[in-house]
């Protein structure tokens, strides 16, 4: 049995195909048909989507290269109501970006109101919608200008330390991290020395079954967003996360690739905003606002100019990222680690009929890639899904250091060692086999553009 599986499925209105490839790769999986036929009316299953933000950054009638499609996700919600028999809980859930609109996603085809019509179908099956932010924002201009709580996700969050285990342990970013606020100093209390903690949702964390339904993407802060990206949408609160380091890699960062007075300027003008946003409610934001803005004019628009770790130099977004899955995979739910032998039971199933490339995650153009892939280990789905979109494995830290030996390994293959059945070949073939699903590969995002160019021309 291959590692993963590739589909060519050319539309998202071809259910039937959808549901075939989702029924083949269940009977891929060793046992995982029988364990679900089990009857447990307590079984918990887990189906997590991409669901970043409802529409592309820039245009709200663009949304299919941002958000895993709702068609795939209620053929794979179906399938599992199918082999369950109708029994147990099947909870979607995500935590978007704070400044999401939750139910705007769920609009997206109808999927609430289609959901339902799985429920009716088999009644003692339960069907959850969860939004496992624990706080959402209004931001003005990029700064968050108003706080407000979210109903929490009703099984709680679980505090998971990875301590010394954690890939930030040791590293020379430690004090200069920057997560998704401008308040630092609660992101330093859960990363310093030994402490590397996140705050993992309760669902996904007392679910038996994890289901992974991320999008193929590329992303600003580490090439490729897939299965491993995605698991950033099981914590509850994103401000927990590393996203970069503060700086330049000649003074120990990663937000700029380089130096020079312009780039000075802004990073003075960020610390006083920063701290203004924080001591002067309502004025200080706004303040910050404008400190801001001062800065795109001197230094360029985010869109063209790389800031904020957006680029292949991002050594912190991957660790935060890796860490997270290793949470998932091996945590429980009172805060303890199970044996490294012994990961939660697992299933990835990537949409790629309608990919992003460019400016990923959330501001991406369309690709018709007309790929589904999957398999059980979210190394080996990943790294084929990084040739797919025309990178090497070794290209990108999320992919190379999820193959990497560790305590609670991510991988259950060696990189060398994966197999995949592509069904468009009708033939198994290996990583160094599979060409970029579209002439050239997907377009990165610019910030990693240079790293594409230099392979390119063999510098």
């Amino acid at each position: 049995m291959a590692d993963v599986r590739i589909a060519q499925v050319k539309s998202y209105d071809d259910a039937a195909a959808m549901a075939r490839f989702v029924d083949t790769v269940i009977d891929d999986q060793p046992g995982l048909r029988a364990w679900l036929a089990e009857a447990r009316p307590d079984r918990l299953v887990v189906v997590k989507p991409n669901w970043i933000q409802e529409s592309h950054q820039h245009d709200p009638a663009v949304w299919e290269p941002v958000i895993t499609h709702p068609n795939l996700v209620l053929a794979v919600v179906g399938k599992i109501a199918e082999a369950t028999q109708g029994q147990g809980t099947i909870a979607l859930c995500d935590a978007p970006h704070t400044y999401a609109n939750f139910e705007a996603i769920l609009a997206r085809g109808r999927l609430r109101d289609r959901l339902q019509l799985i429920q009716n179908q088999w009644p003692d099956l339960k069907i959850e919608i969860t939004d496992l932010r624990r706080e959402t924002w209004i931001t003005q201009d990029d700064v968050v200008v108003d706080r407000r709580p979210n109903p929490h996700d009703p099984r709680g969050y679980t505090r998971l330390n990875l301590g010394r285990d954690s890939l930030f342990f040791g590293h020379w970013g430690e004090g200069h991290y920057y997560g998704a606020d401008y308040d630092t100093n609660e992101l330093h209390q859960h990363h310093h020395g030994e402490v590397h903690e996140y705050l993992i949702a309760g669902t996904p964390m007392h679910c038996d079954l994890f289901v992974n339904l991320p999008k193929l993407k590329t992303h600003k802060k580490t090439g490729l967003t897939c299965c491993l990206k995605n698991l950033v949408g099981i914590n509850g609160d994103k401000n927990w996360l590393p996203h970069h380091c503060e700086g330049t890699p000649r003074s120990g960062g990663d937000e700029f690739p380089a130096g020079g007075w312009r780039v000075e300027l802004e990073r003075a003008l960020k610390r006083v905003g920063r701290r203004a946003a924080q001591s002067v409610p309502g004025l200080g934001p706004w303040l910050f606002r404008q400190m801001r803005s001062a800065g795109k004019q001197v230094l360029g628009d985010s869109e063209t100019t790389i800031r904020n770790g957006n680029w292949f130099g991002n050594d912190t977004t991957w660790r935060m990222a890796l860490d997270l899955n290793r949470a998932l995979l091996y945590g429980n739910v009172d805060g303890s680690w199970r044996d490294g032998t012994q990961p939660k039971r697992y299933l990835a199933i990537v949409d790629g009929i309608v990919g992003g490339e460019g400016n990923g995650p959330i501001a991406p153009d369309a690709v018709n890639a007309d790929l589904l892939i999957a398999g059980d280990d979210p190394a080996a789905v990943d790294a084929v899904a990084a040739r797919l979109i025309g990178y090497a494995v070794d290209e990108l830290p999320i992919v190379r250091h999820a193959f990497d030996a560790h305590r609670w390994p991510i991988r259950a293959h060696d990189v060398d060692a994966v197999r995949v059945w592509d069904e468009r070949l009708a033939d198994t073939c290996t990583l160094a086999d599979l060409a970029p699903a579209k002439p050239g590969g997907f377009r990165p995002h610019f910030g990693w553009t240079t790293l594409r160019e230099a392979r390119t021309h063999g510098s």
